[in-house]
């Protein structure tokens, strides 16, 4: 689903504005769990993920739901990835978003995925929504408190927060997502890029990866609330299993499927599917994509 609409983005962005259409928008299913669902892999026991969706839950009331409210962003799909959006854009450049940019990435958004939703079911469009809500709190809130703390280290974990998410939710830099708010040129595949690896006979194979063949198994540093004094928590970051894939080439191959890899100097860079877009650096026997990603062969 999300690959879909991803692709829709991609297509039509560019494209004028229409009026918001009821395919966007859903009727929050009786029962639905999907915000609890999304954020119950951040926290390592009850308490810590009951702290983390309070804070996730208010988040998305302030500073989403209710400003939003009467624009018709609330329980609508393009309102939750225009938040995601935007929040991403604030984190990486340290601004708030200009309202009119907001306004216009909504109104581009609604027109390039009002077709796609329509016939889809509420409770698909509510997952979609609350994880879009989730994936641009945590970073937000994280930088916000950094900010206004004066913390830089914390600020720099917000920023590779959201990062990891732009990439893996939209398959975008952040830059990219910058330059949506302004209008300007994406920096995004194609949807047929996104749909596919390149066909082998496009890309001969050739030891461009300079030794770094075989299999890759990477760690990435996931958020979680450690209970201090006073009641009070800190969010801390520990290591956990991330993307593996093989490199064989100037091809790699994952579970979900792959396409090539280049590399310039120290500078790997991964085209195709589910890696598409990604930059990692060459540091030894190892691979860093960013601050929170190091990768090695078992």
């Amino acid at each position: 689903m999300k690959k879909l609409v991803l692709a829709s983005i991609l297509l039509f962005l560019a494209a004028g504005s229409n009026p918001v259409v009821a395919s966007l928008r859903f009727t929050p299913p009786p029962g639905d769990t999907s915000l609890r669902d999304v954020v119950h892999d951040l926290g390592s026991n009850a308490e810590e993920r009951q702290q983390l969706l309070d804070a996730i839950t208010v988040a998305k009331t302030e500073l989403f739901e209710r400003p939003h409210a009467a624009k018709g962003w609330k329980n609508n799909v393009a309102g939750a990835y225009t938040f995601f959006i935007s929040s991403t854009s604030h984190v990486w450049t340290g601004q708030a978003p200009d309202a009119v940019a907001q306004d216009g990435l909504f109104s581009r958004l609604s027109e390039a995925m009002a077709a796609d939703l329509a016939g889809v079911s509420d409770r698909d469009k509510a997952v979609l929504y609350n994880t879009m809500i989730a994936s641009a709190s945590l970073p937000l809130l994280l930088y916000v408190d950094g900010q206004q703390s004066g913390n830089r280290e914390q600020m720099e974990q917000a920023r590779t927060l959201a990062a990891e998410y732009s990439r893996a939710l939209l398959q975008s830099e952040p830059q990219a997502l910058v330059a949506m708010l302004s209008g300007g040129a994406v920096d995004a595949p194609s949807a047929a890029a996104a749909a596919a690896p390149a066909p082998a006979h496009s890309a001969p194979k050739a030891a461009v990866s300079g030794g770094l063949d075989g299999q890759w198994e990477c760690m990435v540093l996931s958020p979680r609330l450690v209970p201090g004094m006073g009641g009070n928590s800190t969010m801390i970051f520990q290591p956990v299993p991330g993307v593996r894939f093989e490199i064989a080439g100037n091809r790699y191959r994952t579970t979900g499927g792959g396409g090539t890899v280049s590399r310039s100097g120290d500078t790997l860079r991964f085209s195709g599917t589910d890696m598409n877009g990604m930059v990692a650096s060459v540091n030894g026997d190892s691979l860093k994509f960013d601050e929170d990603q190091t990768c090695s062969r078992p």
